[in-house]
């Protein structure tokens, strides 16, 4: 889940892909991330660039947010996600 206002207000988006990745958020959501949750069982890196390139964020599975992507330079500036089953750090 990816969600545009900081705290997690606003609209949220959901995402579930059968790879695991979204080379290029839609329209609606792409450089307005300002938080996220992962609900998934898979951790999940948001990218600040197209086709998962440039600075990126991990967020851990089962539930990890950050509730503010300023903290991590990303504000606005989501462009990709990418989920794996590998640990983040």
């Amino acid at each position: 889940m990816h969600l545009p206002e900081i705290n997690f207000g606003g609209q949220s988006w959901v995402r579930c892909t059968a790879d695991g990745s979204v080379k290029d958020l839609p329209s609606a959501i792409r450089d307005r991330g300002s938080s996220i949750r992962n609900n998934s069982d898979r951790t999940a890196h948001v990218h600040e660039k197209h086709n998962h390139a440039g600075r990126w964020v991990c967020v851990t599975r089962s539930g990890g947010s950050l509730h503010d992507l300023r903290d991590h330079h990303l504000n606005d500036q989501t462009r990709s996600l990418k989920t794996n089953r590998n640990a983040c750090g």
